[in-house]
């Protein structure tokens, strides 16, 4: 839930809220979500300091599925929802966006290709020697002509 804190200069001033009592400098009243997106722009920065509020919901594809702009506890309502288990340990709004996102598109196990050895057929060829047979030429010496 978000607090909101008055740090202005005077000791005491009016909430924004007709049915909520005065702020007192230095309190810290915790607030809902749906009072700040409210009353939110009557809270000026150097008076007062919010924190833990979130963004006001906009669905921006308008398709129903959690975007970024959706809220933290608007992200973790509609995973539950779809039977997505929670449990575990604090989960931040990206944690909580990348379970939406493997929720919706599940990893696709790839069948493990096995690679069989294929067997080529060997044809054998008649191997043809060819056999050049070299001209001999014959020296005549002049001894012998005589």
């Amino acid at each position: 839930m978000p607090t909101v804190r008055y740090n202005g200069p005077s000791f005491y001033r009016r909430s924004p809220d007709a049915y909520s009592p005065d702020f007192t400098r230095g309190e810290v009243r915790e607030v809902t979500q749906a009072w700040v997106d409210e009353f939110s722009r009557y809270l000026v920065t150097p008076y007062f300091t919010v924190e833990g509020s979130e963004a006001v919901h906009r669905d921006e594809g308008n398709d129903g599925i959690p975007d970024a702009s959706w809220r933290r506890g608007a992200i973790v309502k509609w995973l539950g929802e779809q039977g997505v288990d929670l449990s575990g340990t604090y989960k931040t709004k990206t944690t909580l966006l990348t379970m939406v996102d493997e929720h919706l598109n599940p990893p696709v196990l790839e069948p493990e290709i096995i690679e069989e050895p294929i067997e080529e057929p060997v044809i054998e060829e008649e191997v043809i020697e060819e056999v050049i047979e070299e001209a001999v030429v014959e020296e005549t010496t002049d001894n012998n002509m005589e």
